[in-house]
């Protein structure tokens, strides 16, 4: 009963925050040339890649410890699926490895 009457604030809290993450990124990304398709909702972004998505997710994990998934697991070779679940500055470190190891 709790959860279902009494979670509004927290909700909106939530959603407001993902929208901030989501629209960070979509920002330092801008700002870098990479341009990245608006996510419409969860809290994932698509992020263009070489052609074999698989190799710079590998890279990015081992170069610059970012974990990030190859989009051909969602149907979308050629793009790694990053999660804005995490704090702006974390974000932020994440996007300046990936820069720092030429992965963008």
């Amino acid at each position: 009963i709790e959860a279902l009457e009494n979670t509004d604030d927290a909700v909106t809290g939530m959603v407001d925050a993902f929208e901030e993450r989501r629209d960070l990124l979509l920002e330092e990304f801008g700002s870098r040339g990479v341009d990245v398709p608006r996510p419409e909702g969860a809290c994932y972004l698509m992020l263009p890649v070489a052609d074999d998505d698989q190799a710079w997710c590998d890279e990015a994990i081992g170069q610059a410890h970012v974990a990030t998934v190859p989009g051909s697991a969602f149907g979308t070779p050629g793009y790694a699926r990053l999660s804005y679940a995490n704090s702006k500055e974390r974000l932020r470190e994440a996007i300046d490895r990936l820069e720092a190891n030429d992965l963008l």
